[in-house]
């Protein structure tokens, strides 16, 4: 007798949803090794020592009698805005072509047409990306260094001079260009008061300063007061003038000294109790603290 057969129809279809569910399970696999697989990051070009670079900047004052003001940029925008950013005595308008990008070496050194920076400069660059901006600041030492004090004076603000003054014929030809050396009277180019020549010889040329009492002056830029003369007709006297400066004034002075070869300072003290006030020539970034906004523009690294 035969045995009856024994139908599992749905066994096929469990077979096959198997053989489907390690299909799918396969294929999700491979897609998570693929479409998701973690790709590494980019490499990211940064600036190194080493580099040359294209970079926009404002140069601001961390300290002194500027303290807060730009002294230089590289942006033309920001020189022209005297609102937003005030000006340092120091900073001086190039016209509209001298603001580009600096061209910079990063390092030690200046290479070829990319120049060498302050320490402090190049050294906050390295690791930016280029467009990145980053705003650094800057002590004395890893900039300009520091003020030499020999170029710091102090003076009183009531001050005298002699009267009488003998020169060479060169030597008056030197202080007084245009003025012919002869017995007259002309206005002083520095003081502004009159001068007398008294004598002239092949040997010497007598010179007396002749101002008044009450004459207001301005040798160096701003006014002083004439509150004594001792008038002398040939004998040796003094003349007495006042200083009109006060501590207000700090920061606002800056100018050159014709009796100093013309050598600019920067007024930084006015003691009105001391009786003094104070001249500094070194240059403003000179022992002062900078801060910096730099934008690196473009990286170019080294050749290989």
């Amino acid at each position: 007798m035969a045995e009856p057969k024994v139908s599992f129809p749905w066994l096929g279809y469990v077979v096959l949803v198997i053989v489907l569910a390690a299909a799918g399970g396969g294929g999700y696999y491979a897609l998570t090794q693929t479409v998701y697989k973690p790709h590494p990051a980019p490499n990211i070009l940064v600036v190194q020592e080493g580099d040359n670079v294209t970079v926009n900047y404002v140069g601001i004052f961390g300290s002194g009698i500027d303290q807060g003001k730009v002294f230089d940029t590289s942006l033309l925008s920001v020189a022209r805005d005297n609102s937003t950013w005030p000006k340092a005595l120091s900073f001086a308008f190039r016209g509209a072509s001298g603001y580009t990008p600096l061209h910079a070496h990063v390092g030690t050194q200046s290479y070829g047409s990319y120049t060498s920076l302050i320490t402090g400069f190049w050294k906050a660059m390295v690791g930016l990306q280029g467009n990145q901006t980053t705003t650094t600041v800057i002590p004395p030492a890893q900039g300009y260094g520091f003020s030499d004090p020999s170029k710091i004076f102090v003076y009183p603000l009531v001050q005298t001079l002699p009267m009488l003054y003998t020169y060479t014929p060169t030597g008056f030809s030197s202080a007084y260009p245009g003025v012919t050396a002869r017995p007259s009277i002309f206005v002083d180019p520095h003081w502004g008061w009159n001068d007398t020549v008294l004598s002239v010889n092949s040997t010497a040329v007598v010179l007396e300063y002749t101002p008044t009492v009450g004459e207001h002056i301005s040798p160096l830029g701003w006014t002083d007061v004439v509150t004594g003369v001792s008038n002398t007709q040939g004998a040796q006297g003094t003349i007495t003038y006042t200083n009109q400066l006060s501590p207000q004034d700090v920061g606002q002075v800056q100018g050159t000294d014709w009796q100093n070869s013309n050598q600019q300072f920067f007024l930084t003290s006015v003691n009105s109790a001391a009786g003094t006030y104070t001249l500094n020539f070194n240059s403003e970034v000179t022992g002062n603290t900078l801060i910096f906004e730099i934008t690196v523009v473009n990286i170019l690294p080294p050749a290989a």
